[in-house]
């Protein structure tokens, strides 16, 4: 047996076909329509992230809640969490925190680190097709035209994967003559340089290219009195580049194809745990305005991944380290397509409709037992999974100050081609050869929204879902380790079912924004890890757990609950000073598990009850914008049992931006917790303490014309 095999990837070539079929009906019907287009003016929005968003916005209904200059961010996610409902696993940042636990979740409908989210650019899902997880430094930057947040529950495309909720980009169009250029350096060691450059090649064509190079030394995470001989910065780099050809076809229909590019190297902290990623992408979208006639959309895409990844084990004394799983391979790919239609009937009655289809395939190579004198065992592991669903929306205008809107969803789901496979590499034999039966069902979805406008200054809706989400590749099949912390992967997981409801009361004035809701979850058979034991020694399941490690498995837990209220508040008098306050009460409770019965009645894993984001935006001068940021969450527990607690925190931010009037020219400053408190994230079994960024600061210049 070979020490280095390969697994296959390999799609069913009638899946292409799928794709080929539905790209040449979609041009087949459009031919006879396209003619040479007038030169199009487009107008660039500002940057908004948006707390709520109802399907009638669709019909022109504009979005609300602009939380402030995303600018002074390093990535997307570090803006995304100044929403107090939306959250990353561990709340560290994505140059710091492993690719793995970067899944994205909002009001706590999670207790692992999977990505509960949909995370959309211009209508294509760029979740990792393997696990779920999202590369946030893969996405766009320079070119973002708007980011928006969907609540869970209320986007009927995609069904398995937008059910708790979709972040939705959207990037500027390649027809705008536009340049952006800009560099950005500070603490640890870190320099990011972006550009992004659109170019007509005609009336009707352009070309947008955007590039980023990012370097970091990192910050060491382990609390600084547990430190060791093995622990060093977490440092990672990475390049992207991201190139798009647009053509508007006529009045109407207009045309995008899209490739994409991203490298990544990590050290997660100790110098034996490495990890890399290389991500390829190519998508393309065909889209009709609702201008004339019918709206349309179609579009298709392909990723490719391929990541690699070692654990290792640390002495007590943290001055030794040993590499005990080394996935040496973890490849995936996944195709999809999407058409929707959307047509109105009459000045009452709209509807949108659509049909989606994704498949991924991805496994798992990797080198295991490593007892001191290398890896005597090795193991192959992973499958395939399959979606094909459909959506019917219809929104009722019923009068000037209603809207009924409702979404029936049905989806068809496999799990094939799963297995398992074990040697050792000692003896050369083969000790395992597991083949995983084939899976399917079919899954009923809907939403139902109600909303009305009251008076000038209230509005009120309602919503309703059910929604589910399938285990990932990464929860079927990859095993993991966390130090000493072990935790299996599971096959025979089955779907989460999430359903429940939220209720909304709304106000706006010439100086105020304010929104008070109220909400309840239900989560069916969430897909948790479960501690079963950490005994010292050789377990079946687990392999050999060292001394202060455990065994844990992904596993479902029965019957679950989420509920609690938001607020949010923009106040702004039309003076120099705004503010905006975002506050989540959202406690959770796992009301059943049958495999581990002492879960009843425990919190979910890192899901404090309470987090407030507030900020006070300050125009002290006509050139210069002062920005104080107040982020705060009590305690909450690292683990599902509940004996490792993470105390309250609060982190103080400081940003300013500047520019001179009609300059294209502008600086930003950012400093984050500036109190330099020590902010503890994680905690092992073996209670090493993994903590955030101290203080830290960092400066931008940008050119933009």
């Amino acid at each position: 047996m070979p020490t280095n095999p390969t697994v296959p990837i390999a799609f069913s070539s009638f899946r292409y076909l799928v794709v080929a079929a539905l790209a040449f009906s979609t041009l087949q019907a459009i031919s006879g329509q396209l003619q040479e287009a007038a030169n199009d003016t487009y107008e660039l929005d500002t940057l908004e992230i948006v707390a709520d968003r109802a399907f009638e916005e669709v019909f022109g209904i504009p979005a609300q809640t602009t939380i402030g200059d995303w600018e002074t961010k390093l990535s997307i996610d570090q803006a995304l969490r100044r929403m107090a409902s939306i959250d990353t696993f561990r709340s560290i940042d994505s140059f710091t925190a492993h690719p793995t636990t970067q899944g994205v979740r909002m009001r706590h409908t999670a207790t692992n680190a999977t990505s509960r989210a949909l995370i959309l650019v211009d209508g294509v899902p760029q979740n990792d097709p393997f696990g779920g997880w999202v590369y946030w430094n893969r996405l766009p930057l320079e070119s973002i035209r708007s980011l928006e947040v969907f609540p869970i529950g209320s986007v009927p495309a995609w069904g398995n994967y937008s059910s708790g909720g979709t972040i939705q980009l959207t990037t500027r169009s390649p027809l705008e003559e536009t340049t952006r250029f800009s560099v950005q350096g500070g603490s640890f060691g870190t320099v990011k340089a972006g550009v992004f450059h659109h170019a007509k090649l005609s009336d009707t064509a352009g070309i947008s290219v955007e590039g980023r190079l990012f370097s970091t030394d990192g910050y060491t995470v382990v609390r600084s009195d547990q430190r060791g001989d093995v622990d060093i910065d977490s440092h990672s780099d990475y390049k992207y580049l991201r190139l798009q050809l647009a053509n508007q076809l006529n009045e109407d229909w207009k045309s995008e194809l899209t490739g994409q590019y991203f490298k990544e190297d990590r050290i997660n902290g100790t110098r034996l745990s490495p990890n890399s990623t290389e991500a390829k992408d190519v998508s393309w979208r065909l889209s009709k305005s609702g201008a004339n006639g019918p709206g349309f959309d179609f579009a298709t895409f392909y990723q490719d991944r391929d990541f690699q990844n070692i654990f290792s084990s640390v002495a007590a004394d943290r001055a030794s380290e040993r590499q005990v799983l080394d996935q040496y391979s973890v490849p995936a790919k996944a195709i999809g397509a999407q058409a929707t239609w959307l047509w109105e009937a009459n000045e009452s009655i709209n509807f949108l409709a659509g049909i989606d289809f994704r498949d991924a395939e991805g496994s798992v190579s990797e080198l295991t037992r490593n007892l001191g004198n290398g890896f005597t065992r090795e193991r192959q592991e992973g499958g395939e999974q399959s979606f094909y669903g459909g959506f019917l929306t219809i929104q009722s205008l019923p009068d000037e100050v209603s809207s009924l809107e409702g979404t029936l969803r049905w989806d068809d789901w496999e799990q094939s081609n799963g297995f398992r496979r074990e040697f050792n590499l000692e003896t050369g034999v083969q000790t395992r050869d597991n083949l995983y039966p084939f899976r399917s069902g079919d899954v009923a979805s809907f939403n139902l929204r109600y909303s009305r406008q009251m008076d000038p200054n209230w509005s009120f809706s309602a919503l309703a879902f059910r929604g589910f989400r399938a285990p990932t590749l990464n929860e079927l099949y990859r095993p993991f380790r966390v130090r000493n912390d072990i935790t299996e992967a599971n096959p025979d997981l089955v779907n989460e079912i999430s359903s429940g409801g939220e209720i909304g009361l709304h106000y706006q004035d010439e100086s105020n924004q304010i929104g008070i809701t109220g909400f309840y979850y239900d989560l069916e058979n969430m897909i948790t890890n479960v501690f079963l034991h950490n005994d010292i020694g050789f377990d079946p399941l687990c392999g050999f757990i060292p001394g202060g490690g455990s065994c844990n498995q992904r596993n479902n837990v029965e019957v679950n609950r989420v509920q609690g209220a938001e607020i949010t508040w923009f106040w702004d008098q039309g003076s120099d000073v705004n503010f905006l306050l975002n506050y989540t009460y959202a406690p959770t409770e796992f009301r059943r598990s049958n495999l581990l019965p002492e879960l009843k009645g425990k919190e979910f894993p890192l899901s404090p009850k309470h987090k407030l984001s507030s900020q006070i935006a300050w125009q002290s001068t006509e050139e210069l914008r002062i920005i104080t940021e107040i982020l705060m969450r009590s305690d909450h527990y690292d683990n599902v049992l509940n004996t490792r607690k993470l105390d309250s925190s609060i982190l103080v931010n400081f940003g300013l931006f500047y520019q001179q009037p009609g300059s294209h020219w502008s600086f930003r400053l950012q400093i984050d917790n500036i109190l330099d408190e020590d902010v503890t994230t994680a905690i092992s079994s073996s209670e090493i303490y993994t903590q955030s960024a101290p203080l830290n600061a960092w400066a931008s210049f940008t050119l933009e014309k």
